[in-house]
């Protein structure tokens, strides 16, 4: 529902892509328990309505699954990988399709102004697609709304992501504290990571990142809060190297060498991690990037710690009254934005071609517009076989199956053109129609099973008969006695 594009295409493929704007409705169809004959999606007269919800069928234990499907194909494949502007615009058949679709084929050759327009923040009125003032433009960049999708996807970068973005390639190069708070964009990232983002002299910090761990009395450790501690050994610039007697060991100039920094070591291990698990026990059992998290964060190793950091990761962030948010400790809340555990995946798998047959109707369907501008009977022509289809799938009986075509306009039209019937036929009993129908079909086609039309040189004696006999005068008359005659003449 949020994806306006696949939501286009989704109901365009069943005839419903005017009730794209219906939001409401439409979730409440897909919401629909089609087990439940009283759901909306059952009671609705347009059938139409009903295949949608079946073929996504989010409700049901079976899954997503539509008739014929086929195998994707290229067409598919680009849809499916279609996440910005230069992804639409670099193929020359995409952007065609698209502009055909908004009515804006003289951009066609001018992609740099097609690409303003699609970058364009939809909800800034000063944006490039809001001052341009076509409302087709508008449209066309809220139905793929790259700006949006590009600040999701920003907006879920994780910690891990972030520092590597930011120290790696960087870090090397500071060689002191004095490097770092001389580089103002690293210090607030590296404050950050600890929630030590408040203001500090510059004194205070050198004195902070120049502390000796390993004595009880330096700057660092003898702050009430750990998270100093932690911040300075991140960097390490002033914790040096001891030999077995506590004895600094020095280089061959005579400097003390230091330890490397928890940051480092961190980056190191992190490399190619996302920071995003689908359980908390695929980072936990990751034991050399959980270590060199606990470190960075200053989180002991322990049995208990690491129960405690399940708890954590397993939070909803959200809930205010959640684990993650009760508890105290600040070295468990960076924890949680280090790692972020994914949203458990439902089980649901669509079967092999499904997004390429809801393509391929959507596509079909739009073809039939285009000829049903030119020809409305070609149009019911040609969706004469997704119609049966439709009615041999949701009718198990042959007497409900000639019921389902008596209630579907196109169906109806086909059949009263092809048996010759008056547009009067319709007001008559409704018992009297079944009848009618079934004696026609026995006497044009040889059989009165509704299923024996899907036979293709059945469809295509149905199809022809149609479009030769829809539009012949009909002698009209509304008297129940003419009705009947003319239903039992053999005009």
């Amino acid at each position: 529902m949020e994806d306006r594009t696949l939501l286009r295409v989704a109901l365009g493929a069943f005839g419903l892509d005017q009730g794209i704007d219906n939001r409401a409705f439409i979730q409440k169809i897909l919401d629909s328990d089609l087990s439940d004959r009283t759901s909306l999606a059952n009671k609705l007269a347009d059938k139409r309505y009903l295949a949608f919800a079946q073929a996504f069928n989010f409700k049901g234990e079976e899954g997503p699954k539509l008739p014929n499907a086929h195998t994707a194909d290229e067409l598919t494949q680009k849809l499916q990988q279609l996440s910005g502007p230069d992804d639409l615009l670099r193929d020359s058949s995409l952007p065609r399709s698209a502009l055909d679709q908004f009515g804006l084929q003289e951009y066609e050759r001018n992609p740099n102004y097609l690409k303003l327009v699609l970058e364009s923040d939809m909800r800034d009125p000063a944006s490039f697609a809001n001052r341009s003032g076509d409302a087709r433009l508008i449209e066309f960049a809220q139905t793929f709304d790259f700006f949006r999708k590009d600040e999701a996807r920003a907006g879920t970068a994780t910690l891990i992501e972030r520092l590597q973005s930011v120290f790696a390639g960087r870090l090397q190069d500071l060689k002191s504290a004095d490097d770092l708070l001389d580089a103002p964009d690293l210090l607030s990232e590296a404050l950050a990571i600890f929630g030590l983002d408040d203001v500090y002299t510059v004194n205070f910090m050198w004195d902070v990142l120049t502390s000796d761990l390993g004595d009880a009395l330096s700057v660092a450790n003898r702050q009430s809060d750990p998270r100093f501690a932690t911040f300075a050994a991140a960097f390490n610039f002033g914790t040096p190297k001891r030999d077995e007697m506590g004895v600094p060991v020095l280089d061959k100039a005579g400097q003390p060498l230091f330890l490397e920094g928890t940051l480092q070591a961190f980056l190191t291990v992190s490399e190619g991690v996302t920071g995003s698990f689908a359980r908390s026990d695929d980072f936990l059992q990751n034991r050399p990037l959980r270590d060199a998290s606990f470190a960075l964060l200053g989180i002991e190793q322990t049995f208990s710690s690491r129960r405690l950091a399940q708890r954590v990761l397993e939070s909803d962030l959200t809930d205010p009254r959640s684990f993650a948010n009760l508890f105290a400790d600040p070295r468990y809340a960076a924890l949680s934005n280090l790692v972020r555990m994914d949203p458990p995946q439902s089980a649901r798998m669509y079967p092999e071609g499904f997004v390429d047959q809801v393509v391929r109707n959507y596509l079909d369907r739009q073809f039939e517009i285009q000829v049903g501008e030119a020809d409305p009977d070609m149009r019911i022509a040609l969706s004469l076989e997704r119609e049966l289809d439709q009615v041999l799938r949701t009718s198990s009986s042959n007497e409900a199956q000639w019921y389902s075509v008596m209630s579907s306009p196109p169906l109806r039209k086909v059949f009263d053109g092809a048996f010759r019937l008056p547009s009067s036929f319709g007001s008559i009993d409704i018992d009297q129609q079944l009848m009618v129908l079934r004696e026609r079909a026995e006497r044009f086609f040889g059989f009165g099973d509704v299923k024996e039309f899907r036979e293709p040189e059945n469809l295509e004696k149905l199809r022809r008969d149609y479009l030769i006999f829809a539009n012949q005068p009909q002698v009209q008359s509304s008297s129940s006695a003419g009705i009947a005659a003319l239903i039992l003449s053999n005009f």
